[in-house]
């Protein structure tokens, strides 16, 4: 069985996969970074993909999407602040599964835990842009690349994470004082 660009319903379900494989993991990882919960995190970034490949089938012969990791970049991007938008407030539970699905590891104090958690609380009260660009640089994302994926010059991307840093350090000086 073929679709109407001429894929077969295997050669679709094998590029899900391969899509799935090659991005899931950072783009659940950013829907995280971006104030997302880790289920609904696995929810956006599966979405996107699969939003995806149903792009491509529907664009008889060629692929829509010339730069798939960016469009499913801001995919998600758009999911996640659209989530937000209707949940403007997340629970205490909800930040700690944040911080330790961010940081990856295991807390060796209450402290330490505390102060992730503020940090989170801090970078999720940044606007919009700020935190979004400043999740991609944590990322470990090139300017280049973080400017493709929110769709803006690589100058604004830069004031975007340079701005984020400056607030979120005062935001942060702010609390110890």
């Amino acid at each position: 069985m073929t679709d109407d660009s001429g894929e077969s319903a295997e050669a679709l379900a094998e590029r899900a996969m391969d899509l799935r494989k090659s991005y899931y993991a950072e783009l659940a990882g950013y829907a995280v970074k971006l104030g997302s919960s880790v289920s609904d995190a696995r929810m956006f970034a599966d979405d996107a993909i699969v939003e995806l490949v149903l792009r491509a089938m529907t664009h008889s012969g060629s692929d829509p999407v010339l730069n798939q990791r960016a469009w499913l970049y801001q995919t998600v991007r758009y999911m996640v602040m659209t989530a937000v938008r209707h949940r403007r407030r997340i629970d205490d539970t909800d930040v700690h599964q944040l911080t330790d699905r961010w940081c990856q590891t295991t807390w060796g104090s209450p402290d330490l835990h505390l102060e992730a958690v503020e940090t989170l609380r801090a970078i999720e009260a940044l606007p919009e842009e700020q935190r979004a660009a400043l999740a991609l640089k944590l990322a470990g994302h090139p300017m280049e690349d973080i400017a493709q994926i929110l769709g803006i010059s690589v100058d604004a991307a830069k004031k975007r994470v340079s701005r984020a840093r400056k607030r979120l350090l005062q935001q942060l000086e702010g609390r110890d004082a």
